[in-house]
């Protein structure tokens, strides 16, 4: 699998993680995505000098949701998004609508990231 848009059944879905994939690879330089888990998981990871250097990644969740995963952030404090403290080495954002994403949070979130990265 080596199209994006695979990775999604939802026409929703699509859209929503089609919004995210702009948004992430507008706010890093030098990035490289893969689908990774085969036709069952069908994660996209995104990562910095090298596969293994993973800073967030993109996956179909239920009922027609996107799944926004978080590396290297310990805590996340905000208003407007709440994830997840489940995940060894990721936190999740989950979208249902289009709606719910707000480019500036994600911007502000990403950029975290970036500063958190050690690569």
């Amino acid at each position: 699998m080596k199209n994006f848009n695979q990775i999604f059944k939802s026409s929703k879905a699509n859209e929503i993680g089609n919004k995210l994939k702009e948004i992430i690879e507008s706010n890093f330089d030098n990035i490289e995505w893969n689908i990774i888990g085969g036709e069952k998981v069908k994660l996209v990871l995104y990562s910095r000098n090298g596969k293994n250097n993973v800073l967030c990644g993109i996956q179909e969740g239920n009922n027609d949701s996107c799944m926004l995963y978080i590396h290297h952030m310990v805590k996340l404090k905000h208003d407007r998004l709440k994830y997840s403290e489940k995940g060894k080495h990721a936190k999740h954002i989950k979208f249902n609508n289009i709606e719910d994403i707000i480019e500036d949070d994600i911007q502000w979130l990403l950029s975290k990231v970036n500063e958190n990265a050690p690569f």
